[in-house]
């Protein structure tokens, strides 16, 4: 019996491991970024574990706690790093298929509860949700381990048995409410569905007059009141003085306030309906940050296969009603199994339908194992249909038996599924600009900066003065998780009075938004210094146009006392420009890639803006093989802003056909912009020599 039992559950941990392997493979950098609302999440885990045990938290427009005290666990683990968050909600995604199976498996049978927990494994929506740090993955956890509890309690007649799972159901019914927004939803599907029941019961137990059954029914609903209340109490004595607070959300988002609905309520009701309907096989959530835009739900074989579901249990439920009489009470509980799945889904789908931007995956999140448990009843439908027509016959020889056909069929078709979610998550959906930019990934860039300079990690890195424009600093939850504590925040139209808080012996890591004037601050930096540029990545907000540079940083290194500007002269141009050194090193991506690291001087103020050319030549033909021209530093130092004490270091990188070859060399210099008339090199006696300086490429 033991072993017996061993083996029924060998599909699942086959299942479970297949599950966590796609929530935990490179979890910290896949999707790439960390957006604001993880952001809030993991400075609300840091307060916890600081010993602020809240049951609600108010920034952000409030949120549940449960999932907090979550992402505690994993940030004591593992810090503030997008791992830490994310790892934690892969755990929850991961236990989730878990709870569906032995939900499913209650309602209906150990093979739908091994099906359900499959398509939820390798279904787009779980992954991608189970692989951000967004506090609605907890929600469809609690759901199903309240389902299990509710339908294990109806499969047993012993009263002991029942009480204990009724209590167990009534703790997670309790529990979601610690959860998500949508969980709101979960009280009136628990009461339709106790009315259901009650209804069925009573015109049964008029029939049969079984006093134990009443009593059994009795004290299960009894236990279940009593452990939810208990469960829910420190809430409700909560809401009693945060009623604004807690239902605030709903309200900015619902469909019936008129900067929604713009007039028409009616309209846009109807609407989210054919698009709440529609989100399973047809279209799906257009935000980056929760799908690969416009993703169904269900893709494949899986979309007709839920239709396919939907229609069995809309006929069972109908079946059930028409011979209700004269059927066993322990019968009337469990066979509700069809129309409650059915009863899940619709009113799990009523927090997008009321809400802009329908569909919505996370606020719909609650109805996604109610879909997967519909599509399990639609594959098995089919499996057993081609089972009883002998259709699968054939495969039974072939198999020899190792394996039912059924579960053969069952295997491959959720194998070919798999692997079209693999592709769509891992090789296009983490790899969009949308996803990166949606998820915020600047800001995980620009914390990684932040702390390796702040910190220092050699002496070519020494800790480092961190100043962040205020643009760049304020309401920014993700980098204050991430680096918070390790800048001074200087204003955008400041004065510069935080200069003399700085730590004169240390150079300065300046970091600006490059879309607005930052020219007052470059005029702080302390000098004589080498400055040079760090040019950050894109990033595009939900409703901005296009994609902007979301930060640019200018480190001003301490120039060594002593040292005399241009006493290592390589060349020396006209306006008093100097050319101090030039290195080219190879770089690995993309092939063929080369740096040409320049560092320039002034002996004193340039007005015009000149660009500089860096030329690669072969063959001593004057046509160049790959070239770059810009202002200096990727034009965020241009040379009219140079002061005299200072170096100012210019990368260029060029893509060299074939890579290096001998004879090759780089010819470099300066121009004017507006004719192309290149500046003269001079000799020591000042006399023009040549229009560029040749620098041989070694090898």
């Amino acid at each position: 019996m033991r072993r017996r039992w061993l083996a029924g559950l060998l599909p699942l941990i086959l299942i479970v491991a297949i599950g966590a392997a796609l929530r935990f493979y490179r979890i910290g950098a896949l999707p790439p970024g960390l957006y604001r609302d993880e952001g809030y999440y993991g400075l609300d885990a840091l307060r916890v574990l600081k010993g602020d045990f809240s049951i609600y938290f108010a920034a952000n427009n409030g949120r549940e706690g449960l999932f907090m005290y979550v992402l505690a666990a994993g940030i004591a683990l593992f810090g503030r790093t997008p791992e830490a968050l994310r790892a934690a909600s892969a755990c929850v995604g991961t236990l989730t298929i878990v709870a569906i199976y032995f939900a499913a498996r209650n309602m209906f049978s150990p093979r739908i509860g091994a099906l359900s927990a499959a398509i939820l494994a390798i279904t787009f929506w779980h992954l991608t949700i189970s692989r951000v740090a967004f506090r609605a993955i907890t929600l469809p956890l609690v759901l199903c381990a309240m389902m299990a509890f509710i339908f294990a309690g109806l499969r047993t007649n012993a009263l002991r048995l029942r009480i204990l799972y009724a209590t167990l159901a009534g703790a997670t019914f309790g529990l979601t409410f610690y959860t998500y927004t949508s969980a709101q939803l979960v009280l009136p599907l628990v009461a339709l569905y106790g009315l259901s029941l009650w209804v069925g019961l009573r015109r049964e137990l008029f029939t049969h007059h079984d006093e134990a059954a009443r009593h059994r029914r009795r004290a299960s609903a009894i236990a279940f009141v009593a452990a939810g209340l208990v469960v829910v109490a420190p809430l409700l004595f909560w809401l009693t003085r945060h009623t604004d607070l807690y239902f605030g959300r709903a309200s900015q988002v619902s469909i019936f306030n008129p900067d929604i609905n713009g007039g028409d309520l009616v309209g846009m009701l109807i609407a989210n309906i054919g698009k709440a309907a529609g989100m399973f096989t047809f279209q799906g959530d257009r935000i980056w940050r929760h799908n690969l835009s416009l993703r169904p739900v269900f893709d494949g074989w899986l979309a007709p296969a839920f239709v396919l579901g939907l229609a069995v249990c809309g006929w069972r439920w109908l079946r059930s009603w028409q011979s209700r009489f004269g059927a066993e009470i322990l019968g009337v509980e469990t066979n509700v199994a069809p129309q409650f799945v059915l009863l899940w889904l619709v009113v799990m789908l009523i927090p997008t339908i009321l809400a802009e931007d329908a569909p919505h995956f996370l606020r719909a999140i609650g109805a996604l194992p109610a879909a997967c448990i519909i599509a399990a009843v639609g594959m098995e439908a089919v499996l057993a249909w081609l089972s009883r027509r002998g259709v699968l016959a054939g495969l039974t020889a072939f198999l020899r038996r190792s394996i039912s056909p059924p579960a053969f069929v069952a295997a491959l078709l959720l194998a070919l599924s798999a692997i079209g979610t693999v592709n769509d998550y891992f090789n296009d959906y983490v790899h969009r600009d949308l996803t990166r930019y949606w998820l915020e990934d600047h800001n995980v860039q620009l914390a990684r900066l932040i702390n390796a300079y702040a910190t220092g990690n050699s002496l070519a890195l020494p800790p480092t003065n961190i100043w962040l424009e205020d643009r760049l600093a304020n309401d920014n939850p993700s980098l204050e998780f991430l680096a918070g504590g390790r800048w001074r925040t200087v204003l955008g139209t400041g004065s510069g009075e935080w200069l003399a808080e700085r730590n004169p012996q240390l150079p300065v890591l300046l970091i600006v938004d490059p879309n607005h004037d930052w020219s007052h601050l470059r005029t702080t930096l302390p000098a004589p210094a080498t400055l040079s540029a760090i040019e950050g990545p894109l990033a595009q907000g939900d409703r901005d146009p296009s994609p902007r540079r979301a930060f640019i940083g200018v480190h001003a290194a301490l120039t060594p006392t002593g040292q005399v500007e241009g006493s290592r002269a390589l060349a020396r141009f006209e306006e008093g420009i100097t050319l101090e050194s030039a290195t080219i090193r190879g770089g690995v991506q993309p092939a063929n890639s080369y740096t040409v690291t320049l560092t320039w001087s002034a002996a004193n103020p340039i007005g015009e803006d000149y660009a500089i050319f860096v030329h690669w030549l072969r063959d001593g033909r004057p046509q160049p093989l790959a070239q770059a021209d810009s202002s200096p530093a990727q034009g965020y130092l241009p040379m009219p802003v140079w002061r005299i004490s200072d170096r100012i270091v210019d990368e260029h990188v060029l893509v060299v056909p074939g890579g290096v070859q001998p004879g090759d060399v780089v010819s470099i210099g300066v121009y004017h912009r507006a004719d192309n008339r290149r500046l003269d090199v001079l000799d020591v006696q000042g006399k023009p020599t040549a229009d560029s300086v040749i620098i041989p490429v070694p090898r």
